[in-house]
């Protein structure tokens, strides 16, 4: 990152966005198209309107050269109370969250108690409620349109419960499993393109490791 000064007299989320686009040169249509939205989302922010969600302060800190924490640090908008609906959400502190192998993960249906951190192999950071969090890169074609190739998938382990419809990771004979969950009967099904996959009927031998809590597309 080029060197900036970031003791700026702005107070607010927005008012940090504006400063650090003015400090680039960049009008508001052309930090748009760096991240991927609208000018009058942009306005919206710099204005106070709303703020930005975790993960578009993310792309907005890297299309403006940027810190995140400076950014995210700035007073939320008047625009936005405690009543709204992301309120909970923004809270939530971020998360280092660790990215394991899909098969260390089927350690975790033999032992509940077993670290991911102890098999981490890279963090992402993720906002998120539970404290039990890990991530796995999905290369399953049955679960594509879910899920598609190369997905960054975030387990909950402390919720081995799935309800109907959820996707949870499951040790289906010792191999790990992720699929749509279903009540009844008890079973894995596959959302995907390709109609040879089939539904699995949950056993004795199924163990489930975690629900899936976050998807993340990584380009």
């Amino acid at each position: 990152m080029s060197e900036l000064t970031l003791a700026a007299p702005a107070r607010s989320i927005g008012e940090r966005v504006k400063h650090a686009r003015k400090s680039r040169g960049l009008s508001q249509t052309d930090l748009a198209q760096r991240v991927g939205v609208s000018q009058p989302a942009i306005a919206n922010w710099e204005t106070g309107l709303h703020d930005p969600r975790r993960l578009m302060l993310a792309k907005l800190a890297v299309a403006l050269d940027y810190p995140l924490d400076w950014l995210a640090a700035g007073d939320r908008s008047l625009g936005e109370s405690d009543k709204h609906a992301a309120a909970a959400y923004i809270r939530r502190p971020v998360m280092h969250v660790p990215v394991i192998s899909f098969r260390s993960a089927a350690l975790m249906a033999l032992d509940m108690t077993a670290d991911p951190h102890t098999m981490a192999e890279d963090y992402i950071p993720v906002t998120a409620g539970s404290p039990k969090l890990f991530a796995v890169f999905l290369e399953d074609e049955a679960v594509n349109l879910a899920f598609p190739i190369g997905t960054l998938v975030v387990i909950d382990y402390a919720d081995r419960s799935p309800r109907d419809g959820a996707f949870c990771l499951a040790s289906v004979e010792g191999d790990p499993l992720l699929r749509r969950w279903r009540d009844d009967p008890a079973r894995f099904e596959p959302v995907s393109t390709d109609d040879q996959y089939a539904p699995m009927l949950a056993n004795e031998a199924t163990s489930i490791i975690g629900c899936a809590r976050v998807s993340i597309r990584i380009h």
